[in-house]
């Protein structure tokens, strides 16, 4: 049973996207519903913002995905209640939606921004599904928006999912002018019941995902925090909830849900899914990312 709920909650609030990336483990096959609806998502974030710390931390997060999070219509009035109750607020998104005005307008309720890149090159984009209707994003339309966000004092945070085809890249020049708070560099991970008919199209050996690091080691040097997570690392150490306004745990290679957070609680409800605090603390999962501060591990 789980004693305290980590300071991060990642709000899996709807499933669509407007991508289709082929390794991707956020269709929630096992939901019973696409989204959680704005009156229900504001109760859980209510409990969330309720719900006392673990030791030794003094802020609480939400981190608002999908699916993309962007295809929301309440987006900025989510991410403003959340800022009104005392949250930090995270938002991850495949960028492919943010232009200047959505920026500016959800930036002052917006603590920490996080754009998954997981190539510079459009063919492979294309072939990992990250494009839409042949159309993805260059590394300059990537450094625009990340520059405009830091305009506005959000910080910023970049997803890279290590996989077959991109495992070879070097991102090195990228993100020294990108220069992210955080760079999150994550191994493919297979979740049956998601991804796992054709995972072999993507999976990589932790060699080759361990020789990506060392590519990329030396950026730790500049200024950029890095963080690598092994498959082994994304098991279990992540307090999620799904459209369906549950918990879940991907501890054992597939998605267990419990209660509805609604009627059992935030407490009761994440008693019932498996979470190691010690993985979570080993991929640095305490850290603080509000505009008061420099993101930190």
């Amino acid at each position: 049973m789980n004693s305290f709920i980590p300071n991060t909650v990642n709000l899996h609030s709807l499933i669509p996207c407007n991508y289709s990336c082929g390794f991707c483990y956020a269709g929630f096959a096992g939901s019973n519903r696409a989204r959680i609806p704005q009156h229900e998502l504001h109760q859980i974030i209510n409990q969330v913002a309720r719900t006392p710390l673990p030791p030794g931390l003094d802020q609480r997060k939400v981190t608002f995905a999908g699916g993309e999070p962007l295809l929301s219509q309440t987006i900025a009035e989510d991410l403003q209640y959340a800022k009104k109750l005392g949250l930090a607020t995270s938002l991850v998104t495949n960028g492919s939606l943010l232009n200047d005005e959505l920026i500016a307008s959800i930036a002052p309720n917006l603590d920490l921004l996080t754009i998954s890149i997981d190539s510079l090159h459009q063919q492979t984009n294309r072939q990992i599904g990250r494009a839409l209707r042949g159309i993805t994003l260059s590394p300059e339309n990537y450094l625009h928006r990340i520059r405009y966000a830091k305009n506005f004092g959000c910080h910023v945070k970049i997803n890279t999912v290590v996989n077959r085809l991109n495992a070879s890249e070097d991102f090195s020049d990228f993100m020294l002018q990108a220069a992210p708070d955080r760079w999150k560099v994550l191994q493919a991970c297979k979740i049956d019941g998601e991804n796992a008919d054709d995972f072999s199209k993507w999976a990589i050996s932790e060699d080759h995902f361990k020789h990506f690091e060392r590519r990329h080691s030396h950026l730790l040097n500049e200024g950029i925090t890095v963080v690598f997570e092994t498959d082994d690392m994304l098991y279990g150490s992540y307090a999620m909830v799904a459209p369906n306004g549950c918990f879940f745990d991907n501890s054992e290679g597939i998605y267990r849900y419990s209660r509805p957070i609604i009627e059992v609680g935030i407490e009761k409800a994440f008693s019932e899914i498996n979470f190691s605090w010690e993985t979570f603390k080993a991929r640095g999962g305490e850290y603080s990312c509000t505009k008061a501060g420099k993101a930190s591990r």
